[in-house]
């Protein structure tokens, strides 16, 4: 459950970045924001003493939700086709077929990015030095 909190930590922290780089551009989709939410959560948890193993995959997959907006886009883009049956039916078939993959390439590229964000945190975690004792005047 640990790792669930701080992956929405860094997922939630990357969306709104992640969703804007596409809003400003229309075609691109950066994912420097899903990096920096994994390094975010991949510390924290560190910090709190469970294992950094998956918790990027998950900000990927948080931070990575405006790879739907692309989808809606390019589903729009083509439903505006027109031409006899046979020819609406295959381009349905291939746009539904490509959305699959362009979903499955880019939230597989988002949990990357997110995992070895993630494992850069919980390296950044594992560097720092332990807390001294508090001092106690006799």
């Amino acid at each position: 459950m640990t790792r669930w909190k701080y992956a929405l930590i860094g997922g939630l922290a990357s969306l709104p970045f992640t969703a804007f780089s596409y809003w400003q551009t229309g075609s691109q989709l950066s994912f420097g924001a899903v990096l920096f939410g994994g390094i975010l959560a991949g510390y924290l948890v560190r910090r709190a003493g469970a294992k950094s193993h998956g918790v990027g995959i998950r900000v990927g997959m948080v931070g990575g939700l405006p790879i739907l907006w692309i989808l809606f886009d390019i589903l729009t883009a083509t439903s505006g086709l027109a031409g006899p049956a046979w020819f609406l039916t295959g381009a349905t078939l291939l746009t539904i077929g490509f959305t699959i993959v362009v979903a499955g390439l880019g939230f597989g590229i988002a949990a990357l990015v997110g995992e070895i964000g993630a494992r850069v945190g919980s390296w950044l975690a594992g560097k720092q030095p332990e807390q001294s004792p508090p001092i106690v005047n006799s």
